[in-house]
């Protein structure tokens, strides 16, 4: 047998393991470039920091990019939701807070802890306005004792090396290889300018705002153009003002609110003018009048703006499909 013909299955060889490799090498390169698996979940909806009795609780969103869990706001029962809804507080990897009003940060404190309970060893990165770090630092010194305990007990790693923050301005927050976060200040009296923020998330190949809480804002129209989701705080006035006479502070209160929120038709105005694609309703003020149903508050909306409106409920899930 020449020495050629006893190369020749060698040489097959080699063409059939590079050409599995480059095989391989393409499979990799297309696994990089694919869009992540990308879920978002209102957890709770309602407006205000008091507790009542209906179903809803105060305000936080869930962003899920693959395993990772990205928190939007931690009202009241944040941690009870993500549990609810199956997902491990173990796996947040951020968390992003619009405001420091307690409806939006009552629970982080125990997303913090619960997350450590159950198992958190990576680190999370908090995004939120002046007086995120001092809020951080105070959440530590109120469970010390109990850290340190389980530390020496438990053999738990100490969670403090594990949160970070970062306090935001307006532009560019956040960027990784999934998803990129932007931030706009908006007017949310009796808060300065800068200490209260909407937030876009690109992520999927899609666009998500988050109003946080906010009055009529061109700026926030602006930011929020063309996106394919907008998540909206919304005030009912005639519930607002049956509510303030309910609770005996009568006009103030219903002024204060009204002033200090964007009204079901100031929400239409700003989706109109953003040209988004969908409409969601969340952090509904009143939340517990039996009077306003769904259809109130999407045909509240739906006088200023045509496009498709969502009624948000605690635990509802947006879908980003096309």
């Amino acid at each position: 047998m020449s020495l050629l013909k006893k190369l020749l299955p060698c040489r097959r060889t080699l063409l059939a393991v590079a050409t599995s490799l480059a095989l391989s090498g393409n499979a990799a390169w297309a696994a990089v470039g694919e869009q992540p698996n990308v879920r978002l979940l209102l957890l709770g909806t309602k407006g205000g920091p008091s507790l009542l009795q209906t179903k809803s609780l105060p305000q936080s969103t869930v962003l899920l990019v693959n395993n990772d869990a990205y928190l939007l706001d931690a009202g009241y029962g944040a941690s009870l939701r993500l549990v609810e809804a199956g997902i491990p507080l173990r796996n947040i990897k951020g968390i992003f807070i619009t405001h420091l009003h307690s409806d939006h940060v009552l629970d982080y404190p125990s997303v913090l802890m619960n997350g450590w309970a159950s198992g958190l060893k990576t680190p999370i990165k908090v995004f939120g306005p002046q007086g995120i770090q001092e809020m951080t630092d105070h959440a530590w010194k109120t469970f010390d004792v109990d850290i340190q305990l389980r530390i020496v007990d438990e053999g738990k790693p100490d969670p403090r090396p594990l949160v970070t923050t970062q306090t935001i301005r307006e532009g560019l927050v956040y960027q990784d290889q999934n998803m990129k976060v932007s931030a706009v200040s908006v007017p949310h009296p009796p808060f300065d300018k800068g200490q209260a923020f909407a937030f876009r998330f690109e992520v999927g190949g899609k666009s998500i705002v988050l109003s946080g809480d906010t009055n009529y804002s061109a700026d926030l129209a602006r930011f929020a153009r063309d996106a394919d989701v907008f998540i909206s705080e919304v005030v009912h006035v005639e519930g607002v003002q049956r509510l303030s006479e309910r609770i005996g502070n009568g006009s103030k209160l219903a002024e204060a609110i009204i002033s200090h929120h964007v009204t079901a038709e100031d929400v239409g105005r700003m989706a109109s003018d953003a040209k988004v694609g969908k409409v969601v309703l969340s952090h509904f003020v009143p939340a517990d009048d039996p009077s306003l149903t769904a259809e109130h508050w999407r045909s509240a909306v739906a006088k200023t703006y045509s496009g498709e409106i969502v009624v948000g409920h605690d635990g509802m899930e947006i879908p980003l499909q096309d």
